[in-house]
């Protein structure tokens, strides 16, 4: 790696901290807190996001898949981790036990099978239920709730340490929201009356942690909202967030322009003045959208200043007219906040204007820039 990055994504440890305090700080009473960490923590580093949070006492780590929790084994990482989108090959179950992980069982072929691996084991495996109360993707239904506890009453290789469930819309409170809740209740009483005890329930995730707080249970999922960002922008002044997160790069070069100077591909962008411009040498191809052509801004100097003309595959370029002095090396932050208390360009921001959720964009941010934790 080059002494002098391009561009560097700095992740603030002390921001997740924040983050995660305030989480808690709105939790009902008894319940745990499960970090997301998948797809590479969001782009902030998998290792190093879940490092921080099991030295705050983070309650269980929640990845994708077994490949991405064998990497967090490798990094030294000791705390629970939950496969949350479950097995699909029995090839699965030796990393399954080799490395201590608890997989997601949302499919009953996978179940039976499971019963069947598992007999003869000494130490039981630990499976978390899934059930579909109405997102309509991955889960048992609720009505087969008996059925799979009778299953599983005898089977001694497996212990039910989870149920969990899963809101499609959580951003807002609602009747079917609430219906959910109340499916997913009948299916804990349902387990309950057939003599299991889980530790674990979980329903809630970023959204739910303020809008469905009789979901809270005994563990909530927190993904998006631990980086600092919201699943939707109404919920900012209920939950103080910061972002994590800063993706900055230093100015390449400056040049005048008359007006009436077409600027960058398609000709989309026209000087309507004698124009000063910026070249900053990122692009979509380290996950700065595209479609923030003439639409985005980035700080310089604290000052907000316009994306101009089609952004580049390496480039983009910045209206910094009239701003002060603007050089060479100068720092340009594409997201995150300004040296000045309120300044900031946040995922939420970007999103919006990109037509998409802030979760595609952290996630966006190419390994091509370099992380730098602080």
């Amino acid at each position: 790696m080059s002494k002098v990055s391009r561009a560097v994504a700095y992740i603030d440890l002390n921001a997740l901290e924040y983050n995660c305090l305030s989480i808690r700080s709105r939790l009902s009473s008894g319940a745990g807190l499960l970090g997301v960490v998948k797809a590479d923590a969001y782009g902030h580093g998998a290792i190093e996001v879940s490092r921080k949070l099991g030295s705050i006492g983070i309650d269980y780590l929640g990845v994708a898949t077994i490949d991405e929790a064998i990497v967090l084994r490798s990094g030294g990482i000791t705390k629970p981790i939950l496969i949350m989108s479950g097995i699909f090959s029995w090839d699965d179950i030796e990393p399954l036990i080799r490395y201590d992980l608890t997989p997601v069982v949302h499919d009953e072929a996978i179940l039976v099978r499971l019963v069947e691996i598992t007999r003869g084991f000494t130490k039981p495996l630990r499976i978390h239920l899934k059930f579909d109360t109405g997102m309509g993707r991955l889960g048992f239904l609720p009505q087969e709730a008996h059925e799979i506890a009778q299953m599983l009453y005898d089977a001694r290789g497996i212990q039910v340490e989870g149920l969990m469930s899963h809101f499609p819309v959580s951003e807002i409170r609602d009747e079917y929201g609430l219906s959910q809740v109340a499916a997913f209740r009948a299916v804990i009483d349902t387990f309950r009356s057939a003599g299991f005890d889980p530790a674990y329930l979980h329903m809630s995730n970023s959204g739910a942690i303020i809008n469905y707080p009789e979901a809270h249970f005994s563990l909530v999922r927190a993904g998006i909202s631990l980086y600092g960002s919201h699943p939707s922008l109404s919920l900012e002044s209920f939950l103080p967030l910061r972002q994590v997160m800063k993706v900055s790069a230093r100015i390449a070069f400056c040049r005048e322009f008359p007006a009436g100077a077409s600027l960058s591909y398609g000709r989309t962008f026209t000087t309507g003045r004698s124009s000063k411009i910026a070249y900053i040498p990122v692009g979509y191809s380290d996950g700065y959208p595209r479609s923030l052509s003439n639409k985005g801004s980035v700080l310089i100097n604290d000052t907000r200043c316009n994306v101009v003309g089609r952004v580049c595959m390496d480039w983009i370029l910045a209206d910094v007219t009239g701003i002060g002095p603007v050089k060479s090396g100068d720092e340009a932050v594409l997201l995150g906040e300004g040296e000045r208390e309120g300044v900031r360009v946040s995922a939420n921001e970007i999103a919006e204007l990109a037509g998409t959720i802030p979760y595609e964009i952290l996630c966006k941010i190419s390994r091509r820039i370099e992380r730098v934790y602080v």
